[in-house]
């Protein structure tokens, strides 16, 4: 018989596969797998498990990026909402205009309002179409329309007036007098003065005194003291001059009035403009004494003689 010679390591797979087919033929019992002895293997080594080390391992830190610092931003810790100031209502004459006695063109003209003038609002109609102002000159209290004038601001404090009856126009060829007079002109207008002109007036709201000498001077010095051209429709031939009250003498026996003026006025461009000039202040001063006959001086001059043009 031929000697078979095995090595070491098949001898160990011999010896555990006996083992297997001789457990695995033991009858109804449940497969227990035998405790292998290794050391009683011829041969058989086993693999020793590491040991921990007794210096544990330290993990290898890792660098990281701090996180960066917040900004502060300021923060306004005020929670108050301003509160809109209203502006109070206020009044701008656009262009010269006339001021009347009521809301409408049926009313007498008071005063005249000039171009850029500031009146004190007072009120107005409930439909905004005419204010009530005080004018600023002469203190007069009138209506101009809002077609001459600028309104702005709150207007919850200004009255929404009722204007007087509208007044019944009765044909008198005078009307009555009420306190002083400026005279203007109404150019082209078929009248007695100038060259076909006429007359309107509108009271200055100074109430007469009764001392005529006084009164002829308040009245005159309202009139030179516009510097105006036009005051809504109607010229203002004086409008150039600068003339003031120097005097006034009434003489009671003779019914004779002598004005004093001091300062200058421009020659008229012609003889309708002479006539406009001499009309618009006799008027004016006549309307106070009552007398016809007035004469006015500048200086050492006649005016007449002043603002005399061709034949006049």
């Amino acid at each position: 018989m031929k000697s078979i010679t095995v090595d070491r390591t098949n001898r160990i797979f011999i010896y555990l596969l006996f083992i297997l087919i001789f457990t695995g033929c033991s009858s109804g019992s449940p497969t227990k797998i035998a405790a292998v002895d290794y050391d009683s293997i011829p041969g058989a080594t086993v693999e020793p498990s590491p040991k921990p080390s007794s210096t544990p391992t330290q993990p290898t830190p890792t660098e990281t990026t701090p996180p960066p610092t917040p900004t502060m931003t300021p923060t306004s810790t005020s929670t108050s909402t301003p509160t809109p100031t209203s502006e109070p209502a206020s009044i701008v004459v656009n262009q010269n205009s006339a001021c009347r006695t009521g809301p409408g063109l049926v009313y007498d003209i008071r005063a005249y309002l000039s171009e850029g003038a500031v009146p004190v609002l007072l009120g107005h109609t409930h439909d905004n179409s005419w204010w009530t102002v005080e004018e600023p000159e002469f203190k007069a209290i009138c209506w101009v329309s809002t077609e001459f004038v600028s309104v702005q601001g709150d207007l919850e404090n200004i009255a929404i007036l009722t204007p007087a009856p509208t007044p019944t126009l009765v044909p008198t060829p005078t009307p009555n007098q009420k306190g002083m007079k400026i005279f203007l002109v109404a150019l082209n207008t078929g009248g007695p003065f100038g060259c076909g002109d006429g007359l309107v007036y509108y009271y200055t709201g100074k109430k007469r005194t009764g001392d005529v000498e006084r009164d002829i001077s308040a009245a005159l010095n309202a009139l030179l003291k516009i510097r105006t051209k036009y005051v809504g429709d109607y010229y203002n031939p004086t409008y150039n001059a600068h003339l003031h009250v120097k005097n006034v003498e009434v003489n009671q026996a003779t019914g004779r009035v002598v004005i004093y003026l001091a300062g200058s006025i421009p020659k008229p461009a012609d003889v309708c403009e002479a006539k406009r000039i001499h009309d618009q202040v006799w008027e004016t001063a006549r309307q106070i004494s009552g007398y016809r006959d007035v004469g006015i001086h500048v200086g050492n001059k006649l005016l007449g003689d002043l603002i005399a043009v061709g034949d006049r």
